[in-house]
């Protein structure tokens, strides 16, 4: 029983991700301005801030994904339900109003992904900047 725990132990301690960067995101690091092939990347201290870009990077682009998809539910559900809307139907207006006021929902929703990637930018920007100078 001791072996087969030991074994298992083994092999999620394989998998677990270790301090150094990957070929991807050495990669995704290059995309971004950052010349790797002059840092020193057994220092901690680097790969402490590189890990925390990736990560930063990481965040921005989900934020910013969430926050396209949610404006165009906003900006779709308006425009439907202002077609809906204008309509002299009594059943439409109310199905036009329902659509609009959704639609402001979603746009209301959509707010704080819009700053919160615009602050994870900033973030990464900042600690980008102590590589490119």
């Amino acid at each position: 029983m001791k072996t087969v725990i030991t074994c298992i132990l083994l092999l999620f301690s394989y998998s677990i991700n270790s301090q150094s960067l990957s070929k991807r995101q050495i990669y995704k690091l290059n995309a971004l301005n950052v010349k790797t092939n002059e840092l020193n990347l057994n220092n901690l201290n680097i790969q402490k801030d590189l890990n925390e870009i990736l990560i930063l990077e990481k965040k921005r682009k989900t934020n910013k994904t969430v926050a396209i998809v949610l404006s165009s539910i906003a900006v779709s559900g308006i425009l439907l339900g202002g077609a809906l809307y204008s309509q002299d139907d009594g059943l439409s207006e109310v199905f036009g109003a329902t659509f609009m006021v959704g639609g402001a929902v979603y746009g209301g929703i959509s707010i704080p992904f819009w700053t919160s990637s615009k602050k994870r930018k900033k973030e990464r920007d900042k600690l980008l900047q102590l590589f490119n100078d």
